[in-house]
């Protein structure tokens, strides 16, 4: 009895803290195991990218971080492995019932006024922020049952990242694109225990491509997000707005203090480093080119 006793109280303990919810209960119940072997996820993803991607796509292995109990982990963060297949979604790109970004991102990346590399889907496996956005109300908005929130809170306690007056003190909303990439993002990377330069913004070409694969919920609200590209000099491209074209909407401004802008952390397991290379133009229906780009080049994985 003893041995239950000590069973139970685990078992509390981790529903308490968030490491068990309902939906593992549930499959618990249904006598399969709620949480995946890291083997079962490799293959689980292959058949998602061939089906969507419509082609056979091969993913790499997981990680060595990537065990039951971190995956379990990184959940109680709504922090979920996705894999990004290394190739350029570009106008050509030929994809059946996939939104990609409007003309206006494509036009600024042929003008270059926007990075060579914004096209492209760095291969690896990362961790996407799965948190769902909400509608703006006023400035006084906030995601709901947000991770992150006591971070945020933490931040703003220590004058270390900004808020207009009705700004919630653990909203996303308000933060500047400079406080999420200096401030914000290298405080997740703590928590989580990864390298400050492992977490940063999502680009606009992996918001637009996690919504389309993995989390339908991308593009649904009339907030807009961050991204971390650069455009021109000083400007920062965000989007995601329902109202302009939600997957498909990607702008510029200035990175200034907006209480209708947020944003999400995605981690990297690649601790980069900048590398020059001749880059190989990856297209599903046109034959390679070789363009020069400066894009990041993986030195070591976890």
């Amino acid at each position: 009895m003893s041995d239950w006793s000590g069973m139970l109280k685990d078992l509390f303990r981790q529903i308490d803290d968030g490491t068990i919810d309902l939906n593992h209960m549930r499959v618990f119940l249904s006598h399969q195991n709620p949480f995946p072997e890291p083997s079962e996820l490799v293959a689980e993803m292959q058949k998602i990218l061939s089906r969507k991607l419509d082609q056979q796509i091969l993913v790499d292995p997981l990680p060595v971080l990537c065990t039951v109990e971190n995956i379990s982990l990184w959940e109680k963060y709504n922090l979920k492995l996705v894999f990004f297949p290394g190739v350029d979604i570009v106008p050509e790109t030929m994809l059946k019932g996939y939104t990609k970004p409007a003309e206006w991102f494509y036009r600024s990346w042929r003008d270059k006024k926007i990075a060579d590399s914004a096209v492209t889907l760095i291969r690896g496996w990362y961790l996407a922020d799965f948190t769902n956005s909400v509608d703006y109300i006023d400035g006084a908005q906030e995601f709901l049952n947000d991770p992150f929130a006591p971070i945020i809170t933490k931040l703003r306690q220590e004058k270390k990242a900004g808020k207009y007056d009705q700004t919630p003190m653990g909203s996303r909303f308000a933060i500047t694109n400079d406080e999420w990439r200096e401030v914000v993002c290298p405080a997740i990377a703590e928590e989580l225990g990864f390298e400050p330069n492992q977490v940063h913004l999502e680009r606009a070409s992996e918001f637009n491509f996690i919504g389309n694969l993995y989390d339908a919920n991308r593009g649904k609200f009339n907030a807009w997000e961050w991204f971390d590209d650069k455009f021109e000099d000083s400007n920062r491209l965000c989007g995601g707005n329902r109202d302009n074209g939600g997957l498909a909407v990607v702008h510029y401004d200035a990175d200034y203090r907006s209480s209708s802008i947020a944003g999400r952390p995605l981690v990297s397991f690649i601790k980069s480093a900048p590398f020059r290379r001749a880059f190989v133009y990856r297209d599903f229906s046109h034959p390679p080119v070789i363009l020069p780009i400066s894009i990041t080049f993986p030195s070591s994985i976890i």
